[in-house]
């Protein structure tokens, strides 16, 4: 008689032990904004740059390429102070001269930005906002002739979506905004007001987080 209950009995040790073992614990900081940050982004826009040059509307416009990269940390969950640098670039841009269009070769403008950023999450929809207040320098190539404008400033403002893709990982979409106040050099010894915009593709998350 006793046997079989024996027999019984030992058949739920490995059930009752299991049973006692923790459970393994959760990732607390999965799907949340804490620690280190990065963000990557591209995508297409809009570029024009302009100017009065004696007394004439001078403008440089066309389809524009934004890059951006912001590296930085959470100073509090979904506050994220951080640092960006970004570039944009119109290869084959429209000047304009006192309403006369036309195109140039080996011809270009564009405009490099970097300076602190500041990024709010608005929770749970992983919707967010980013300002960027930058030092900008633009550059103009016309014909094979290149002008440097000199050092200004500018901003970058971007509000955008995102969607996680893995504990610390999210890909997202937001609409961006460019904004840069150079005084020209040479025949451009102008103030040039550089403004664009357009839509980015992200790729954002903490590589420390992720084994």
């Amino acid at each position: 008689m006793w046997r079989p209950a024996l027999l019984a009995v030992l058949s739920l040790v490995p059930i009752l032990t299991r049973a006692a073992a923790p459970a393994p614990l959760a990732d607390a900081t999965a799907n949340r904004h804490l620690g280190f940050f990065l963000r990557l982004d591209g995508g297409v826009g809009f570029m024009g740059t302009s100017a009065y040059i004696e007394g004439l509307a001078a403008s440089v416009s066309g389809v524009s390429i934004p890059l951006g990269v912001t590296v930085g940390g959470a100073v509090a969950e979904n506050l994220i102070l951080a640092g960006e640098a970004w570039y944009i670039l119109a290869p084959t841009p429209v000047f304009d001269l006192g309403g006369r269009n036309e195109t140039a070769s080996d011809s270009g403008v564009s405009l490099l930005g970097a300076g602190p950023n500041l990024t709010y999450y608005f929770m749970p929809d992983n919707v967010y906002v980013s300002v960027t207040l930058a030092i900008v320098h633009r550059a103009l190539r016309a014909s094979g002739t290149y002008e440097a404008s000199r050092v200004g400033f500018g901003a970058k403002i971007a509000v955008g979506e995102e969607w996680w893709v893995s504990d610390h990982w999210g890909i997202g979409v937001a609409a961006q905004f460019f904004l840069g106040l150079n005084q020209g050099t040479g025949i451009y010894q102008k103030l040039w007001t550089t403004l664009g915009g357009g839509m980015a593709f992200s790729a954002c998350g903490s590589p420390f987080h992720d084994p």
